[in-house]
């Protein structure tokens, strides 16, 4: 009985943070506390403890630094030349915003950047070549979801994080690897099709379209900065595995974090005098980390009571293989329009993967992929931060409210289309 109120305790922190418009991570560590303490007496120091501090320092450096890169104008300039460079194939520029929301996401940043500061570019972009608002839609939140999952960038770290807290036994944890391929693949494939049923190879760019201003002295120095610290994230695991008999190599990248390497690069652009320490250090999303965090402590304290074996033994008993394929994304979406699937969704349906694979034959990967994709999906749909945001842009009332209606059409025909994907076996 304790164990199934803990699980509902879940639903019920994002049913009361949607209705009261209160940060769903307050409810989870309330809640936390009084399963924890109150109910189940572990000791407050142990509750705490569950705090996931790992995750918590990745995001609160990695926004820190790229808050530089923002203020002082790089990422939005950078994206804005990617886009310059192809204004002679129009067709192919909605293709380049794409990928620019890809890169400036892969750079380390994740999706919360790109839905920051990229709407008003492709908006602006989608109204001068007369592009349809749906596949600006797929642009920002598409591109920024796919980049996300770079191994250098916050989607990658954050689902990496919940896969290590998800249970599975030694050896046998899914390769994150294949799970971020999968997410990026599926996103393509979203990309495409929009692209082709909306028409967008017509597009086409205004011949007075201004050449975007050069790069200052600041931004050179912050994208030498950005580049010297992927260099580093990249170049010494690849040596490691090129030459795995050089203890170096070795030794090097088991100290290469993430985290702490953009505390460097963070310390490095603040004595360089390339932006302002207070204007970036707004950047930091203190309301996502909190509910991240303090969603991750209600779920381990839901792992402490049992729950999660129980969930994962009823479900994978109650359902075949191809119900669990079906069912696994439309469930994550539904949960993603109403919450973060970063922050809810993988933390709360990660622990059940390992019990429903062993039960019901269905691999690990296509569900977690499965889980993935469908959250992320649901981020076109107005309700999410990237939807709204490309809502926003719509200016027309009586188009706004057409728009509306597409975006929850597309958030929902994408979840149907990532059932289809694991069904086929795309995901593994």
């Amino acid at each position: 009985m304790l164990s199934l109120a803990v699980v509902l305790s879940i639903f019920v922190a994002v049913a009361l943070g949607y209705k009261l418009k209160i940060n769903v991570g307050l409810f989870g560590i309330a809640f936390s506390y009084i399963f924890g303490c109150v109910i189940m007496g572990m000791k407050t120091g142990k509750v705490i403890g569950m705090w996931p501090l790992g995750l918590f320092f990745f995001i609160m450096m990695s926004s820190f630094f790229y808050g530089i890169a923002v203020t002082n104008g790089t990422l939005a300039l950078f994206s804005e030349h990617m886009i310059y460079r192809f204004r002679r194939h129009p067709w192919f520029v909605p293709v380049m915003m794409w990928l620019a929301c890809f890169i400036v996401s892969g750079l380390g940043p994740g999706p919360t950047t790109v839905f920051a500061f990229m709407p008003a570019i492709v908006l602006s972009m989608a109204e001068r070549i007369n592009m349809n608002k749906l596949v600006a839609a797929v642009i920002i939140v598409g591109g920024g979801v796919a980049g996300g999952y770079s191994p250098i960038s916050l989607c990658y770290q954050v689902v990496n994080n919940c896969l290590n807290a998800a249970g599975f036994a030694a050896g046998a944890a899914p390769d994150m690897n294949r799970i971020s391929f999968n997410v990026i693949f599926a996103q393509v494939l979203i990309f495409i099709v929009i692209y082709l049923l909306c028409k967008t190879w017509k597009a086409r760019l205004p011949e007075d379209l201004a050449k975007p201003a050069a790069f200052t002295d600041q931004q050179k120095k912050t994208l030498w900065l950005i580049g010297f610290g992927m260099f580093i994230m990249v170049l010494f695991p690849f040596l490691k595995v090129l030459m795995p008999e050089v203890a170096l190599f070795k030794k090097i990248s088991a100290a290469l974090d993430p985290s702490l390497v953009f505390t460097v690069l963070l310390v490095i652009s603040l004595m360089l005098k390339l932006g302002d320490q207070k204007k970036a250090m707004n950047f930091i999303p203190w309301g996502t980390i909190l509910l991240i965090c303090g969603t991750g402590m209600l779920v381990s304290v839901t792992k402490a009571t049992g729950a999660i074996d129980y969930l994962s033994k009823w479900l994978g008993n109650n359902m075949t293989p191809f119900m669990t394929k079906l069912v696994v994304s439309l469930v994550a979406g539904g949960m993603s329009f109403f919450s973060s699937t970063l922050g809810v969704v993988a933390p709360t349906l990660f622990p059940l993967i390992p019990g429903i694979s062993q039960v019901t034959g269905v691999t690990a990967v296509s569900l977690l992929s499965a889980i993935m994709f469908g959250g992320h999906v649901a981020g076109v749909s107005p309700f999410s931060v990237g939807g709204a945001m490309v809502l926003a842009g719509e200016t027309v009332e009586e188009k706004k409210n057409l728009l509306f209606i597409q975006l929850m059409a597309l958030s929902v025909g994408s979840m149907l289309f990532a059932s289809l994907l694991n069904i086929l076996g795309v995901f593994g």
